[in-house]
């Protein structure tokens, strides 16, 4: 159980993440500086922009903590086990 709970909050940091690199990106553009960013942010970024980093970061967290909740529902109860 404990696996499935650092699962989907593995989830909930993706989508964390999408939303600081979304306003990052965003002060950034009305500022007009530049930063280091990684591989993937950048490539993202060239190719959908801001809003599919967000996009991509939050599907992705949507998708893992949707997986870390389908395996909560469907571990076995104690009680079917007993019998």
């Amino acid at each position: 159980m404990r696996q499935h709970l650092v699962v989907i909050l593995i989830g909930l940091a993706a989508i964390g993440l999408g939303v600081y690199e979304y306003y990052d990106l965003a002060q950034m553009e009305m500022t007009g500086g530049t930063r280091r960013v990684h591989t993937v942010i950048k490539l993202l970024y060239e190719s959908m922009g801001k809003l599919g980093v967000l996009g991509v970061f939050g599907i992705a967290g949507l998708v893992i903590i949707g997986f870390g909740a389908v395996r909560i529902a469907r571990r076995p109860r104690d009680d079917q086990q007993a019998a």
